[in-house]
């Protein structure tokens, strides 16, 4: 085994036993204090483990929990697509709801109320539980179902379901977890499992890359678009491959493809919803060109 094979193998390690304990901790605890506050009597509340946890592509030692805490009393949706004939009728929300940022207060309420000085409220999005040493870190996402409706191949009127957060400045953010993670699977399974290995070795040569000034930090689930929107040809090609040649054949083709022109332009991330790059992202694809090319670079990949 050669020595650059030897360092992917450690970094396509998923996280240790004794940190998924703490991951599966984190997320019991923050289950406890929602079920038992008495502010959502009568509220009818989901939880929906999500991000690198959920998807099982976190990496050792940067092991967080996401957990989206949804409001399950109403929906809010996008009707932008459909004809004005088939808008869909708005019904008045009745009852105790905690509509919008109504929602997030409470929460906060119950996380204070549970973690004390250990968490922090301060975030635009998520409300942050404190790592300690039974437990990881905890983002927890305020959350409402949402559908975004839409005409399919045969004119019908369809909707894709997913979650929308209001930030403090009143920004909506919509995203679909439950589609990634069938996806992300799906995808693993076709490539040998290969998938979720790469994404985890991308994720740790970002974050070398980051600790020696080479690059801006990236949100990790930038790493999980670019390799999902590798074709399935490039893992595991011809069998049982050195980790080496997949993550070769990878980087290679996403340099080839975020050149201004290329195909990333139409790239969708693992939800295949929402596209890649553009308005409203954190990231774009001089963003993933530099990645890659830094990456191949720090790995010293053969041309």
């Amino acid at each position: 085994m050669t020595t650059l094979e030897d360092k992917l193998t450690r970094y396509k390690a998923p996280s240790s036993n004794t940190e998924q304990d703490k991951q599966e901790r984190a997320e019991r605890m923050v289950r406890k204090a929602v079920e038992g506050w008495s502010g959502f009597d009568g509220i009818s509340i989901r939880f929906l483990p999500k991000g690198s946890y959920k998807n099982n592509t976190n990496v050792r030692t940067d092991s967080d929990v996401d957990i989206a805490v949804i409001h399950k009393g109403f929906h809010y949706f996008n009707d932008d697509a459909l004809r004005p004939a088939d808008k869909i009728a708005r019904h008045p929300i009745t009852s105790k709801h905690y509509d919008g940022a109504e929602f997030r207060a409470e929460l906060e309420k119950a996380m204070r109320a549970a973690y004390g000085s250990d968490c922090d409220t301060s975030g635009s999005t998520a409300i942050e539980i404190a790592e300690n040493g039974g437990r990881v870190k905890a983002d927890v996402v305020p959350s409402f179902e949402h559908r975004k409706y839409h005409y399919d191949t045969m004119g019908r009127i369809q909707y894709f379901e997913g979650t929308t957060t209001r930030r403090t400045n009143g920004e909506w953010v919509i995203n679909y977890p439950e589609q990634q993670h069938a996806n992300g699977v799906a995808k693993n399974n076709r490539t040998g499992m290969r998938y979720k290995q790469m994404v985890r070795i991308l994720k740790r040569v970002e974050n070398d890359l980051v600790a020696v000034g080479e690059i801006e930090a990236l949100p990790s689930y930038f790493m999980e678009c670019l390799v999902y929107c590798t074709p399935d040809g490039h893992f595991n090609h011809g069998g049982l491959t050195p980790l080496t040649d997949d993550i070769t054949h990878i980087i290679r083709h996403i340099w080839n493809q975020t050149k201004p022109g290329a195909s990333a332009e139409d790239w969708h991330e693992p939800n295949d919803i929402k596209p890649l790059f553009g308005p409203g992202q954190k990231w774009s694809m001089e963003d993933a060109h530099e990645l890659t090319l830094k990456t191949w670079q720090n790995l010293g990949l053969d041309s």
